[in-house]
């Protein structure tokens, strides 16, 4: 059986010894030599010596500075060209406060969404009929716009220097650029990382610290990796926290302990991002500025931005559902959706959205224009920016990351564009699109879970996505659901554990609260009512039990389909399994096992009852009725003569021995099929569907048979069945119960 979750792997076995040395026992020194820690960063990660580079070794910076120099000591003026997210506002920000501290004249200029992303010759041209400046900077943007640069300096005479932190385009602009993958130490910089260098070079380390609370949110914002300088960056930010508008963000934001990275990441940069996203990103610029006292009404504008974001944003994906279909999404290998009326500034979230519901890349654009302007998410095993390089003659423009792409096309060359990219994508290994999911430590009986907390306490700062991270095997206690619409989990488990998984994880509370195995991965967290340590589930795979056999048996007899079909044989059944993109369908665990002696399952990943695979090639026990078949290419369904689920037209028929004979065996008959038709007679307005059997069923028949017998009447058109409480009966004469073909399934 195929591994879903995978320990990080371990680096050099002398970085292990040596963190040995440091005292650290050899579990956690393994873990901590496999996130890359050794000898020579260990300061960096757990010392209070920051790590710092010269910003002179960035390329270009000397002559960057010297020209910056020149305007401060003329008088001159100052453009500061930005981005609308929280990397290029917080970047535009640091050099607007240090120039203005210094009483340097200088406007700040930000995009809209609507604009779009990157420097546009027209805005600042538009800005230059209004006041002539000595130099424009570009922060967080410039270094894909080699023509625009071009326009600005042969139109305006005006100097232009770009700081920028994207990849590198073919043909650089012909300015000073200042970007730390042009020649740095440590190239992965925010954009407001590099215009705190800027700061540093102009000024120095004990000046820039000033500007460092803003530079350490857009390196959050922008999901830069906590490594090297962006970990000092980060960490001698949150120690100036001394920002009066974001300190009462902070507030607002239930911040209620020491603000860590976690909270920057999760509470205060949404915030920021929130204005630019609905078109107002001045309000989070000025919001910024204002950095000595508290104003209120700013404030106040940020969090309703953000409540008009998020309504904003339930109403695209609400219409992107519809466009959405599944089965284009898997052959394509990703999710490509456009309107001619969407926001711009959600796009990128959007996308995020998309990617994480089907494990590819997600497109989403909207019309300007001519053009559809775009924003790209991709996963984490492929180059997002190679793939769209790849495609790049059919773009009118784009720049990114290797996750995040933006980019714009010719509205007629939009198929073409869509072609091409499900072709570069198709091209791609099928096991590239495979996540796997990596966990730090094995939690066992002896492990001590205030050790790990510490531990993880130590490597702050980390980003959300990069908290320390158990894997459990253990027994469910009990479990329970709360929150909205019974949507969250609470677990305990027999090590005395408790557990919460939010939102997607109230589903599996039926399945395991009378006692399950389970293999799980969570984070630990200080629970804030309790104050005891508990896990937030990040990751959760059920393992068979001799309690789930009940639920096999009611979720096949919920929905099976009478019927005759055509079974292949077993050299077929090898030469399909054998195949990329397969899903093996079982009723159950025992028919698997059996199943399993007879054919190769080893690189196959087993579900039961949910979707939760990651990968191309799964086995699935008992999957409910909305179990996602469209991302398999064929599925092999091994099930009992002429009784199956319904499924696709991709599905190959196996006919399979029950392993276990009694599990669908209901004895139903006549008079079982009369006591059920007569307790619904008597169901009161407030009984249930379920409860009927309860109230006036139990010891006379099992579940199953009821549950059977429902569906006869339902087949028969005796009744029908509104919801869980509403049954109504139809006048028709009386049907004999040999003419339905679901009692024949069953009868004597």
């Amino acid at each position: 059986m195929k591994q879903k979750y995978i320990k990080r792997q371990l680096s050099d076995k002398s970085s292990i010894e040596w963190l040995v040395g440091k005292g650290y026992q050899i579990e956690y020194a393994e873990m901590l030599s496999a996130r890359g820690i050794s000898a020579d960063n260990f300061d960096n990660y757990f010392s209070d010596t920051p790590v710092f580079h010269s910003p002179f070794e960035m390329a270009n910076m000397k002559e960057a500075v010297e020209t910056i120099s020149y305007v401060l000591e003329t008088g001159g003026s100052v453009l500061i060209y930005g981005d609308y997210d929280a990397d290029g506002l917080t970047a535009s920000s640091i050099l607007s406060l240090f120039f203005t501290d210094n009483g340097v004249e200088n406007t700040v200029l930000i995009p809209t969404r609507d604009e779009g992303y990157g420097l546009h010759a027209d805005k600042v041209i538009r800005a230059f009929e209004r006041n002539f400046y000595d130099l424009v900077i570009t922060v967080d943007c410039g270094i894909s716009n080699a023509d625009e640069v071009n326009r600005i300096t042969e139109e305006l005479g005006v100097e232009v220097i770009v700081t920028d932190h994207h990849e590198l385009p073919e043909v650089l602009p012909d300015c000073v650029c200042v970007n730390p993958k042009l020649g740095y130490p440590f190239p992965y910089l925010a954009g407001a990382g590099v215009a705190w260098k800027l700061v540093e070079a102009l000024s120095d380390r004990e000046v820039a610290s000033r500007y460092s609370l803003l530079a350490a949110i857009g390196t959050i914002g922008d999901i830069m990796p906590m490594q090297d300088e962006n970990r000092s960056i980060v960490k001698l930010g949150i120690e100036n926290f001394n920002h009066k508008n974001l300190q009462k963000l902070a507030e607002i934001s239930k911040c209620n302990h020491s603000i860590n990275a976690n909270d920057i990441a999760m509470k205060i940069a949404p915030k920021i991002n929130a204005a630019g996203r609905v078109g107002y990103p001045e309000k989070a610029l000025s919001f910024l500025l204002c950095r000595d006292k508290i104003d209120n009404k700013l404030c106040d504008q940020l969090l309703e931005l953000n409540d008009i974001r998020k309504k904003m944003l339930d109403d695209i994906v609400s219409e992107s559902d519809t466009m959405c279909n599944v089965e284009t999404i898997y052959d394509e290998r990703m999710t490509f959706i456009y309107s001619d009326k969407w926001s711009h500034g959600l796009l990128g979230i959007v996308a995020a959205r998309y990617k994480e519901k089907y494990q590819l890349p997600a497109v989403v654009m909207t019309l300007d224009g001519d053009n559809y302007v775009g924003s790209a998410r991709g996963i984490d095993t492929l180059d997002l920016f190679e793939i769209f390089n790849s495609c790049k003659d059919y773009l009118v423009k784009f720049g990114g990351h290797r996750a995040s792409v933006g980019f714009s096309v010719a509205k007629e060359r939009l198929q073409e564009f869509r072609s091409a990219l499900a072709k570069s994508l198709r091209s791609i290994d099928a096991g590239s699109f495979e996540k796997v999911l990596y966990y730090d430590l094995d939690v066992t009986s002896e492990t001590k879970l205030s050790d790990i907390l510490s531990l993880s306490d130590n490597l702050e700062p980390l980003l959300p996505q990069d908290k320390v991270v158990c894997r459990i095997r253990d027994v469910v206690k009990f479990a329970n659901t709360f929150g909205k619409n019974d949507e969250h989990l609470s677990v305990m488990l027999a090590s005395g554990l408790e557990l919460k998984g939010f939102f997607k994880y109230g589903k599996y509370a039926p399945f395991i609260r009378n006692g399950a195995n389970v293999d799980l991965l969570c984070t630990l967290a200080i629970d804030s009512y309790s104050k005891k340590i508990c896990g937030i589930i990040e990751d959760i795979t059920l393992e068979n039990s001799v309690n789930f056999d009940e639920f096999y048996r009611l979720n096949l007899l919920k929905n099976f389909t009478p019927s005759s079909v055509k079974y292949i044989d077993d050299c077929e059944v090898r030469k399909v399994l054998n195949q990329d993109s397969v899903l093996a369908v079982f009723n159950d665990y025992d028919t698997y096992l059996s199943c399993a002696e007879k054919y190769d399952f080893a690189q196959y990943f087993v579900d039961i009852f949910f979707d939760n695979s990651i990968s191309n090639k799964t086995v699935v026990v008992s999957p409910f009725a909305d179990y996602n078949y469209a991302k398999y290419n064929q599925i092999v369904y091994f099930c009992d003569k002429d009784i199956f689920r319904p499924m696709s037209n991709k599905t190959h028929y196996v006919l399979t021995d029950r392993a276990n004979a009694d599990l669908y065996l209901l004895d139903l008959n006549r008079e079982i099929c009369l006591d059920a038709f007569r307790a619904l007679k008597n169901k009161s307005k407030f009984d249930s569907v379920k409860s009927v059997y309860d109230k006036y069923l139990l010891g006379k028949m099992t579940y199953a048979q009821y549950l059977v017998s429902l569906r006869v009447f339902e087949e028969l058109k005796l009744i029908t069945i509104v919801d869980n409480y509403t049954v109504t009966f139809n006048k028709t004469d009386k049907q004999d119960l040999t003419n339905s073909t679901i009692y024949n399934c069953f009868v004597k």
